[in-house]
């Protein structure tokens, strides 16, 4: 027993996009980017130089900055986004209302949350620092640094914090 099949008309039709598919590049973040990175030809294996360029510039990576970098690069805006939020030491910050990146904090700490720097008391430390540090200071957790032995880890911004001074 065959069906029978009803041709709908238009079917093999494409339909068109009234716009294009994810984010759409902002032509002032594609100027700034190119400020920074220079001129083509730009190298997919200077990606992660290139988003410390950015971030070092900005104190943070804002999606149109990102976007723009996924579009001189020729890359997926995935793949850079991907990129960008492996590192615990690049700042990726969502967009507010109006669009345009948050105004960066003027100092930013990064504790270390791996299993290490929380057995030694991680936690704790992630939750008095804001009322140590005041206003202004942005406090968050972070994935493994790397220096177990002075667990935990703390970061300022992209410096490693000095060590306590020993009780005596």
């Amino acid at each position: 027993m065959s069906k029978a099949v009803i041709p709908r008309e238009g079917a093999t039709k494409q339909r068109k996009r009234e716009a294009p598919k994810g984010r759409t590049v902002n032509p002032q973040a594609i100027a700034q980017v190119e400020g920074l990175i220079g001129t083509p030809p730009y190298r997919h294996d200077l990606l992660i130089e290139y988003l410390h360029l950015i971030n070092d510039r900005y104190k943070q990576l804002g999606a149109p900055h990102l976007a723009a970098l996924a579009s001189l690069l020729g890359l997926a805006q995935t793949e850079v986004y991907e990129v960008a939020t492996f590192y615990h030491h690049f700042d990726v910050v969502k967009e507010t209302r109006d669009g345009g990146p948050p105004a960066p904090p003027a100092l930013t700490v990064r504790v270390c949350d791996g299993l290490s720097c929380e057995m030694a008391g991680a936690e704790e430390l992630i939750k008095r620092l804001p009322d140590l540090l005041g206003r202004g200071v942005r406090v968050i957790a972070a994935p493994c640094i790397g220096v177990a032995s002075k667990r935990p880890s703390r970061w300022f911004t992209k410096n490693r914090c000095p060590e306590r001074p020993s009780k005596r």
